[in-house]
């Protein structure tokens, strides 16, 4: 295990360079971004001290951004270390039942309570996911996707919902992440034009419309890949 952890962190054969400061967040994005590109697969084995030993830091962040990514849902913990999420089926299709009926409850909000602030930030964010679409840059695609979504939450002003958004989001930008390789891509940003357009006009029954109609798409994508072991 210890050398297919040295062979999926290393980049051309380097270890990661990571600085001294905030190195539980350098470690959990370095993890987090291998696990939704898929470097990890499924039910992989996270084991603290090879990881620590890999990265040239102590075991304290590198646990402490372990901790994170669970809260995030993209890592469980067993008897004796943590492992990659394996997502089923069933996985796929209550995570979207849940998603939905929260994010419709997000975007009416935010339609309904936005500042100009919000408008401006939001339109600026669906500005860098069209280039990214534009582009085909899948990378900065899936960074962008779920910067968008997490915005518009954040505009909600509810922090309850937030806070039970954000413990989904590892599944959600999993997801993004897999499906990057399959999309419809002048499909995908007319589902998200639409919707950051009802939010912005302050429509929120549109934006709640939308938010179903996107999210309908992305669960039938995920179980049309699911079926085709491509998840």
């Amino acid at each position: 295990m210890a050398n297919q952890v040295a062979s999926l962190l290393a980049t051309q054969d380097e270890v990661p360079i990571l600085e001294r400061t905030s190195l539980k967040e350098q470690i959990a994005d370095l993890l987090r971004e291998r696990i939704v590109s898929g470097h990890f697969a499924p039910g992989a084995a996270l084991v603290e001290r090879e990881l620590a030993e890999q990265l040239r830091v102590s075991r304290i962040p590198v646990r402490d951004a372990l901790m994170q990514l669970e809260t995030e849902g993209l890592v469980v913990s067993t008897t004796n270390t943590r492992c990659v999420i394996a997502l089923t089926e069933r996985d796929i299709q209550e995570l979207y039942q849940v998603r939905l009926v929260l994010e419709k409850l997000a975007v009416r909000l935010a339609a309904e309570n936005a500042s100009e602030a919000d408008r401006n930030a939001l339109v600026a964010q669906a500005r860098e996911m069209k280039e990214a679409v534009d582009s085909r840059n899948r990378a900065a695609y899936r960074r962008s996707d779920v910067a968008t979504h997490r915005l518009i939450w954040q505009m909600s002003g509810n922090a309850q919902l937030v806070r039970t958004l954000q413990s989904m989001v590892g599944p959600i930008f999993m997801l993004v992440a897999r499906h990057a390789e399959h999309f419809d891509w002048s499909e995908t940003r007319a589902l998200h034009d639409d919707l950051v357009d009802c939010i912005v006009r302050g429509d929120a029954a549109g934006a709640e419309a939308s938010i179903e109609r996107h999210l309908e798409n992305a669960t039938q994508r995920s179980l049309r890949l699911f079926s085709m072991g491509l998840l």
